[in-house]
């Protein structure tokens, strides 16, 4: 079942005449959402400490 699964997962996209790139670029936007997102924090934390 695991490789039936996995098979047509990479056929499905192997086999496309025109690819599409949504998925790929919501995916790209997710992990730059999740690795930018600790700097903003730290960045609004020290912006509202006293000096």
């Amino acid at each position: 079942m695991g490789i039936r699964v996995r098979r047509f997962i990479t056929d499905r996209y192997a086999y496309t005449t025109d690819p599409s790139y949504v998925f790929e670029l919501v995916g790209f936007g997710l992990i730059v959402a999740t690795a930018s997102w600790p700097i903003f924090v730290v960045v609004s934390a020290m912006a509202g400490a006293p000096k």
